[in-house]
This record gives structure tokens, C-alpha cells and sequence, in this order.
């Protein structure tokens, strides 16, 4: 099968971690850019994601491997590719959007957990972890549902394992995706609206938060 893997023009961890799989599966891997738009410096207490920008760039990439490469104009000039899987990207352009062809993951369930700083803001508000693999519309995580997919909290948990966890599970479904698409899970859950970066002093609280929301979902059956 033939894949598309949007991603930034810049070095990015996600994007490696998703061809690496891929290659390793057998599909014919083309990359299509979208341009890094850099935000201002935020600080944060806690990294709930590894490091991204590191490694090799996609053209680099794109060498090592034989990939075919272009920007994101280009995209629906791409007629033999089944699926788009994004990797690295702010929000697409809807001229860009092709319907039930760009699937994402997201690192929260949607639509309850929407937005940025998923894995934070849950959490915070005490509620189930997991990833969303969903198409992407114009929307805000709101596109047609995939599947869904819970992430195991143990009682030895320390947040960091946490994170790794969380974060391999992501990386799991996106690469799967056709496992997914023929065997869905979908829960119902209740739309939220988008959340925004997390403030300091939530982070805070989130942190303090941590060792009961650990304990609510390890003895909940």
C-alpha cells in the first residue's frame, strides 16, 4: 500500500518513529512537507512528550530511503495514495483536507479530551487516558472517528512511565492504522470544547493530582 506521511521540514522525532515502522511493514512511503511555524518559547514543568526536533530532516530521510518528497500544494496531485498519516503539522489548510483520507492520532479521546495538552488536561480532570485515531476536517480533533483506544495506568507508575507509555501507544495506532480501520473500538463520549496550553499553576496541580488519579483508575474495574 502506498502512504503519505504528512510531516514538518524540520527534524522531527514522530515523523522517524511512524517511517521506521512503516518501512519495516513494506509501504511505499511518500513524504509531503508542511512548513514549521515556530511559537513563542513557553515554559513548562512537565515534558509530557519526548523531545521532537531531533534526528535526521525528512530530505535526509527522503535520500536514505528512496522517498519520494513534495510539499503539502501538492497533495491531491497524489491520486495512487490510499492514506495520509500525519506526523508533524499545525493546522492543515481545509483546501488541503481530502475527506477520509488524512488520519491522525491524537493523545487524548475524543471528542471528551480535545485540543492541546491532552495528556495533562486529563488528568487534571480526572478522566480515562487514551489515544484517537481519527480522519482530520476543519475541525479541531473533531473529525470522523477511527477507533479508540485506552492506555493502562499501573499502581508502579511513575509519571515519566507514564508518558513513555502514553506516547508508544500513539506511535502504535498510527502505524497499525489498517488493524483499526477493520476492527474498531469507539466509545461514547461527551463533546467537549478544544483546551489551550496548560497554565503553570494547573501544572502544578495536575502534578499534585497525579498519585489519586493514579489510584482511582488502578482500582476501578
Amino acid at each position: 500500500m502506498k502512504i503519505g506521511i504528512i510531516t514538518y521540514n524540520i527534524p522531527h522525532l514522530k515523523t522517524q518513529d511512524v517511517i521506521f515502522n512503516l518501512l519495516e511493514r513494506n509501504y511505499k512511503i511518500s513524504l509531503i512537507i508542511t512548513k514549521f511555524k515556530k511559537f513563542k518559547n513557553r515554559t513548562a514543568l512537565l515534558n509530557h512528550r519526548p523531545i521532537q526536533f531531533q534526528g535526521p530532516n525528512p530530505y535526509d530521510l527522503s535520500k536514505k530511503f528512496k522517498l519520494k518528497i513534495s510539499n503539502i500544494e501538492n497533495i491531491r496531485k497524489y491520486k495512487d495514495i490510499k492514506f495520509f498519516l500525519v506526523c508533524g503539522a499545525t493546522i492543515i489548510e481545509k483546501k488541503y483536507i481530502i475527506k477520509n483520507k488524512i488520519i491522525n492520532c491524537h493523545p487524548g479521546l475524543i471528542p471528551m479530551r480535545r485540543g492541546l495538552d491532552a495528556f495533562k488536561w486529563t488528568i487534571l480532570k480526572n478522566e480515562v487516558l487514551g489515544n484517537t485515531l481519527h480522519f482530520i476536517d476543519e475541525n479541531v480533533d473533531y473529525g470522523k472517528i477511527i477507533s479508540h483506544k485506552k492506555t493502562p495506568i499501573f499502581k508502579s507508575d511513575s509519571m515519566q512511565t507514564l508518558i513513555d507509555r502514553h506516547y508508544k501507544m500513539e506511535i502504535d495506532m498510527l502505524v497499525n492504522f489498517e488493524k483499526y480501520l477493520s476492527n474498531p473500538k469507539i466509545f461514547n463520549l461527551k463533546a467537549q470544547e478544544p483546551s489551550k496550553r496548560m497554565p503553570i499553576a494547573k501544572e502544578r496541580e495536575m502534578i499534585k493530582n497525579f498519585k489519586k488519579y493514579k489510584n482511582f483508575f488502578t482500582k476501578k474495574k
